[in-house]
């Protein structure tokens, strides 16, 4: 494919993206003098959260792309570089997660170990509590090799090769295990959104007519230990999809920003990251879709009309749909690159830099939709 050719479909790309997202925002006008569904979508708060957690979302990403990206795409950037990003990302990890804490915890009051006598009176406070410190424990020994990988170096006490492989191995475990702490959060963020209703993989959806599902067992046995929960298959298989879900954007969105900025990576290795991280993410949401969203109707496009008579059922289809064509456009532009890649594999300058921009851009729109439907997704939880 000559450059003009492959610069003529990127922008044919940007704009069918962009006309899509233009498009559903549109419809989600529309919808939102139509359906009632104003509140949430309004106001220059909601769209200062929206942007908060966005953040945070981009922070972990880039986090896990700089350690278990750049091992996996086996780039060799200068200690320096690792260890300045990893302080940049700490510090807004420290900024958006406070305020996370005060404003987005699952629960009535701050998620805190110090406040375990108040929590134990709110339904899974002191199990989200524990869950969250054991999320906060992992970033505070991530923080604590940085800042020892950054002792030895300014010292020379190690090889920076050696440091290098050391900051690397040690970062991605700590940051693969954070993911699936933040997995289980995310579960139990949703069960205590839920209690005393069922969570949604086993029944407990908005439906037409209103609210569906059972009551949980009774409310005496929830109210200070909800671990228990955790013995159950159904609730790993919750937390698996997640993790698998939150792993393949995160390793996705961060593996392209460092591909961009640190460089070279061979197109072959590039390809075959990619390809492994979109699937991982495409199969996980697909499963996802049936198991995780709030209405008795998995939210695809064809469901619209009939998720339409449920309360924020249109909205949240709408960004669904959005999100899709965005995953899509980015399956499309990776298949162009492999079939370019395969018809000219003794190409030497065949560069994976546009390929990474581009799929750089189209995983922050992923990001910023998803943080929409997850808002609209926690309006429908507290109804139910």
């Amino acid at each position: 494919m000559s450059p003009r050719a492959r610069d003529s479909l990127l922008r044919t790309l940007f704009l069918l993206v962009g006309f899509s997202l233009l498009t559903s925002t549109k419809a989600l006008g529309h919808d939102v003098a139509q359906h009632l569904d104003p509140e949430l979508l309004t106001g220059w708060r909601t769209w200062l959260h929206l942007t908060v957690q966005w953040t945070h979302l981009l922070a972990f990403a880039l986090w896990l792309g700089l350690t278990a990206g750049v091992l996996l795409l086996g780039i060799k950037p200068r200690l320096d570089h690792l260890l300045y990003s990893s302080w940049i990302l700490f510090l807004v990890f420290l900024a958006t997660g406070t305020y996370n804490m005060e404003w987005s915890a699952g629960i009535a009051e701050t998620p805190s170990l110090l406040l375990l006598p108040f929590l134990e009176k709110i339904p899974y406070g002191v199990t989200y509590a524990v869950v969250l410190t054991v999320k906060v424990g992992l970033y505070a020994l991530a923080v604590s090799l940085t800042f020892l990988v950054t002792l030895w170096h300014l010292r020379r006490r190690m090889d920076e090769a050696r440091l290098r492989q050391i900051f690397l191995i040690v970062g991605a475990t700590l940051s693969i295990a954070a993911t699936l702490a933040a997995a289980v959060l995310l579960f139990y963020h949703e069960v205590a959104d839920l209690w005393p209703t069922l969570p949604h993989s086993l029944g407990g959806v908005m439906g037409p007519d209103g609210p569906r599902g059972q009551n949980m067992v009774s409310q005496d046995a929830l109210l200070s230990n909800g671990f228990w929960l955790l013995a159950t298959r159904d609730a790993w298989t919750d937390i698996g999809l997640r993790w698998l879900h939150l792993l393949g954007f995160g390793i996705w969105l961060g593996g392209s920003a460092w591909a961009l900025a640190f460089g070279g990576v061979s197109t072959g290795r590039y390809l075959l990251f990619s390809w492994a991280s979109l699937i991982i993410q495409t199969l996980s949401g697909i499963a996802s879709m049936v198991r995780w969203t709030p209405f008795y109707l998995p939210p695809y496009i064809w469901n619209l009309s009939r998720l339409s008579e449920v309360r924020f059922g249109r909205s949240y289809t709408l960004f669904m749909a959005g999100k899709h064509l965005v995953v899509i456009a980015s399956l499309a532009l990776l298949i162009v690159w492999t079939v370019r890649y395969l018809r000219n594999k003794g190409e030497k300058d065949l560069s994976v830099q546009p390929l990474a921009a581009v799929s750089l851009l189209l995983g922050l729109a992923v990001g910023y939709i998803m943080m929409i439907v997850l808002l609209l997704h926690e309006g429908v939880d507290h109804a139910l």
